[in-house]
């Protein structure tokens, strides 16, 4: 058995915690894009952990956490994370790998983040200043450091100079002391793994893999520019291993409301009271940034959208239960666009022209009352995909498996 968890909105779904959640089923969980600017927030009774970079896997379980080259890693995030993490699972360096493959993000990478987000001015993506565009962007310009190449130090040494130079004259960043950088980075050589080992791991086990963000901030198929770096749809999971991989469901997440972060189009968009009354309901504050998530109702266009290009073949609520007590819930169901009434964006480049439609449904007390029920069997016949969970609160496990109506 082999699934994939994605986001299905702007990020913020509500991953980790699904993730956590459904890892118990499986031997490996496995990170396959992004960066530190990820931020998925699981609860363990009285304890929170934010994965950053390490993949949600349920600790003090037998799963395995492998991180693919898809990934970009923050060192010092990599190890504070660890280091978090084995105050609740003692043992879990010994589950966690990084393919060798994996880039590593350099000190000069944040610099150049800062750099060009502060030159763009008015135009200016809302960067979490977390070095992943620009090393993603030194993968690309085959300048980048994996984290394979800690095992011969002399070769390093001599690509690190080489991109700190480059670097230097291109931006005007601070030099780079290579030696003082291997001796703080050398740390991450114990958990590489090579590639033929990971693939042959991936194919002989039950594998999760783990999306960041969602689809709408994927770089090919998001709301570009207004996107991360890399390939956070389903199709980045061969892209973030580096060999196919035959899926068996691909499992897409979603809020029952929506929100984003950074700048962009967000047709649902609330404001004023209304948009304070929803970020405070789901403490709607970034984990990675801790910045205030805009805040909208929930847009069924753009969730068939995603569903589309994702291949998605079951979908899971979540934060329905930050809605209890509002006596209406509005849900976009259409956009009127140049004359036409549009139920999926042909494209996203559409959206600050669209005007959003609402069919204002009854709200719910709590998640028992019959009008939540007809939400849920709302939004998915409407979306024309099976619900397969719900989220019922912030623990992990706070789920029920979705049954429909009681009749």
């Amino acid at each position: 058995m082999k699934a994939v968890v994605f986001g299905l909105q702007w990020g913020d779904e509500g991953k980790g915690k699904i993730t956590t959640y459904l890892s118990r089923e499986y031997d490996i969980v496995v990170r396959y894009s992004g960066g530190s600017n990820a931020g998925h927030t699981v609860e363990y009774g009285d304890v929170k952990i934010i994965h950053h970079l390490i993949p949600s896997l349920h600790l003090n379980s037998s799963v395995k956490g492998y991180i693919g080259p898809g990934v970009v890693i923050d060192v010092e995030v990599f190890m504070k994370e660890l280091e978090e993490l084995r105050s609740i699972d003692p043992v879990v360096d010994e589950k966690i790998r990084v393919s060798s493959l994996s880039h590593i993000v350099l000190p000069l990478h944040k610099e150049i983040d800062g750099k060009l987000e502060d030159m763009k001015g008015e135009a200016r993506v809302g960067t979490t200043r977390r070095g992943i565009g620009p090393a993603y962007a030194d993968k690309a310009n085959r300048l980048g450091i994996r984290a394979g190449d800690f095992r011969n130090l002399e070769r390093l040494i001599e690509k690190l100079e080489l991109i700190s130079r480059i670097s230097e004259k291109l931006y005007g960043t601070t030099p780079m002391n290579s030696r003082e950088l291997i001796q703080k980075y050398e740390v991450i050589s114990r958990y590489v793994l090579d590639p033929i080992d990971m693939k042959r791991d991936i194919e002989n086990s039950r594998v999760l893999f783990e999306g960041t963000q969602g689809v709408l901030l994927d770089l090919d198929v998001g709301t570009y520019p207004y996107v991360t770096s890399g390939h956070c749809n389903t199709t980045g999971v061969w892209v973030g291993i580096g060999f196919p991989v035959k899926l068996d469901k691909y499992i897409g997440v979603f809020k029952a409301y929506t929100t984003r972060v950074g700048e962009g189009p967000f047709p649902t968009e609330v404001m004023g009271s209304e948009a304070e009354e929803l970020r405070n309901r789901g403490k709607e504050f970034g984990a990675t940034t801790g910045r205030p998530r805009r805040c909208g109702w929930l847009d069924l266009p753009l969730l068939r959208y995603a569903v589309e290009v994702s291949g998605c073949t079951e979908m899971i609520m979540t934060k329905a239960d930050v809605l209890n007590g509002i006596s209406e819930v509005k849900v976009c169901v259409g956009y009127r666009y140049n004359g036409r009434i549009l139920d999926v964006p042909p494209n996203l480049d559409v959206l600050d022209d669209v005007k959003p439609m609402y069919e204002t449904l009854k709200g719910w007390k709590d998640l028992d009352d019959p009008n939540f029920h007809e939400f849920v069997e709302y939004v998915s016949k409407m979306v024309g995909v099976t619900m397969s969970h719900v989220s019922t609160g912030p623990r992990v496990d706070d789920i029920e498996i979705w049954s429909g109506d009681d009749d």
